[in-house]
């Protein structure tokens, strides 16, 4: 099983891992993984076109939270203005900024208190992101995307 499908695994034991009061740790750890597993779903999606196995770990730092943001915000506003975007597309990119969210909120927002109920709502983002990229992953959108994740800016042709 790839390595985004095992943390996407691992968030949902994490949220079910006390059946009866849930640990604020395993909530918050659970809204995390989920978060990282789209993080490195769409990272070995990218680097796994690279033709040098041996450069495909390299290539994979190069990506960076803050660039994927960005690049998931332009397709947002892309939408908002009324331009052309696969609704897979847009439903991962929505749900990355969502779960970049949570996930800080879970990792640095100590007074925020989880439920196992809002941890398997931000799973479902997870989930359905995931979904939604296996949709449209081998068409030309969706790697245009994920060029962008990691590349400078390019100019429109």
């Amino acid at each position: 099983m790839p390595f985004a499908d095992d943390l996407l695994e691992q968030a949902y034991d994490l949220a079910q891992k006390e059946p009866a009061n849930p640990k604020q740790a395993s909530l918050r750890r659970a809204v995390s993984t989920a978060y990282y597993a789209l993080f490195h779903l769409l990272i070995d999606e990218a680097v796994s076109k690279w033709a040098v196995e041996r450069h495909r770990s390299i290539l994979a730092r190069t990506f960076e939270h803050s660039k994927m943001k960005g690049i998931c915000d332009d397709v947002l506003k892309t939408v908002k203005s009324g331009g052309s975007v696969l609704p897979e597309l847009n439903t991962v990119a929505h749900n990355f900024i969502q779960l970049q969210e949570h996930r800080h909120t879970a990792d640095y927002d100590n007074s925020k208190q989880w439920s196992r109920t809002d941890v398997l709502n931000v799973l479902t983002l997870a989930t359905d992101a995931f979904t939604a990229w296996r949709a449209i992953s081998a068409q030309d959108a969706a790697q245009d995307y994920l060029l962008q994740l990691f590349l400078p800016k390019l100019s429109k042709q």
